[in-house]
């Protein structure tokens, strides 16, 4: 096989696989939730002090994590140093945009600091998660 079709090959899976599209709904997911108004009456189960925070954590965790899949293409693969730079900077950007539109898009959502550093938070712990779980998902598709 010449070298060009095996790089596009090899790119087409990389970028095309399922990951990437469960990645790109979760995306989506957080863009409508981190910018549409929600009612936050007494009605919810998170009530305690920090619980924003918290959900913020657990959105980039998430984010990153898919990030990293659909990055990896394939749950067998291990990430380089720089594809780890790489998507951290994605997370954290992205994570900065939406804090951004959410300061100056909408009336009804704020920019906050500690937000944003819950969003790193997480974007850390999503890549620390894949790097714990990595050998887990290489025996379930290596079986010895």
């Amino acid at each position: 096989m010449p070298i060009k079709p095996l790089l596009v090959h090899k790119l087409k899976s990389r970028l095309f696989n399922p990951y990437t599209v469960a990645f790109l709904i979760y995306a989506i997911g957080i863009t409508f939730l981190s910018l549409v108004r929600i009612d936050s009456s007494n009605q919810s189960i998170l009530r305690f002090e920090g619980a924003d925070k918290l959900v913020h954590f657990l959105f980039y965790l998430g984010f990153t994590f898919l990030l990293a899949l659909s990055f990896k293409g394939s749950l067998q693969y291990n990430l380089t140093f720089k594809s780890q730079l790489v998507i951290t900077l994605i997370a954290i950007t992205y994570s900065g945009i939406i804090e951004f539109l959410q300061g100056y898009l909408t009336i009804y959502r704020s920019t906050e600091l500690g937000d944003f550093i819950a969003n790193f938070v997480g974007v850390i712990f999503g890549l620390i998660s894949l790097k714990v779980l990595n050998p887990i998902f290489n025996t379930m598709k290596n079986p010895k």
